[in-house]
């Protein structure tokens, strides 16, 4: 019988309607009273809820590292891990897990529900149930995935792959350059040759990031000569158009030249959630060109700003910091 560690970080698929009709958290017992299908899962189950469980939308870097450091504690006791987790964030939390630990040979399945346990047509209960099957698939002992995923709505996801779409359908997450790994229907279908196996041999759990990163989202009309470069900027994310595009104009090119006299780092991510960036497919993309502008490929935007952050936290320096940002760490770009 495999072991799963089910760890609660808040949201809603942890929480119940009170007797005064608000959501409130729930302790593991009334989980389960909820979920009678749960004793028919042959897993042997333990669950561990965070100090203090927060809404997604408050998740912050530093849960991301309690979450690291709890797996760290456990990693040994279990043969994988089921998060619960909001919706709204968790496309971050599943990226920033698959940077931070590196090596992973066990499942970490991040999973959460768009209505609450215990409310009618909730989509809480299929979620957990099939993330914990999911989680214990083995094969010869040896764990099936060995990554961190996403399941929602009867997919899996590539965590660092995926991101929210809807904040209302029960169909929230997509993936939308990469396969789905899996799906569940009335049977579990998992598709092997989509699964990463792990480059680096050996287990490290990183527990620090920086958050020293910018983002601009460009538009029609944006003002270059009215957006600041922060100081304690290391990194910019522009979300250009198209495959990368932007206006080639004197003071988008000046705003640049401020980036990259200020010592910034330039990455170059879509706006589109489909696609990626061809770095000079189209003449309004020379401007990006003059500097030294790194490319987010085919990454999602959440993956791209978690993987800077995860990256800045190593201390690397900038030839390093370009070099494995360009790579595909742990299967999030092609």
């Amino acid at each position: 019988m495999r072991k799963i560690c089910l760890i609660y970080t808040g949201g809603t698929i942890g929480m119940k309607q009170n007797p005064n009709g608000k959501l409130a958290p729930v302790d593991f017992d009334q989980l389960r009273a909820s979920i009678p299908a749960l004793a028919l899962l042959p897993v042997e189950l333990d669950v561990v809820t965070v100090d203090k469980p927060v809404d997604s939308s408050e998740m912050q870097p530093e849960g991301w590292i309690d979450l690291v450091e709890r797996i760290e504690e456990h990693y040994q006791d279990y043969d994988g891990f089921v998060l619960l987790h909001g919706t709204d964030t968790m496309a971050y939390t599943a990226s920033a897990l698959s940077f931070l630990i590196q090596g992973l040979k066990k499942p970490i399945i991040i999973t959460g529900s768009q209505l609450p346990v215990g409310v009618l047509r909730t989509d809480a209960t299929e979620n957990l149930l099939s993330a914990l099957e999911f989680a214990a698939m083995e094969r010869d002992g040896e764990a099936l995935i060995q990554e961190v995923c996403i399941y929602f709505e009867y997919k899996l996801y590539r965590g660092n792959r995926a991101y929210k779409r809807s904040s209302n359908e029960f169909d929230a997450f997509s993936s939308p350059n990469y396969p789905a790994l899996a799906e569940s229907g009335v049977r579990m279908s998992l598709n092997e040759d989509l699964l990463w196996k792990p480059v680096e041999s050996i287990l490290r759990f990183q527990k620090k990031v920086d958050a020293s990163v910018g983002v601009v989202a460009l538009y029609p009309g944006l003002d270059f000569t009215k957006v600041p470069v922060l100081e304690d900027w290391k990194v910019i994310l522009l979300r250009t158009f198209g495959a990368g595009n932007a206006p080639n104009t004197p003071a988008f090119i000046d705003f640049l030249q401020r980036c990259e006299k200020g010592g910034v780092q330039i990455i170059n991510t879509s706006q589109c959630v489909s696609g990626r960036i061809v770095p000079g497919l189209y003449d309004s993309s020379s401007a990006l060109e003059q500097f030294n502008t790194l490319s987010a490929k085919d990454m999602t935007f959440e993956s791209a700003l978690v993987k800077a952050m995860v990256l800045l936290g190593r201390n690397l320096g900038r030839d390093e910091f370009i070099i494995k940002f360009s790579e595909s760490l742990s299967g999030e770009c092609a």
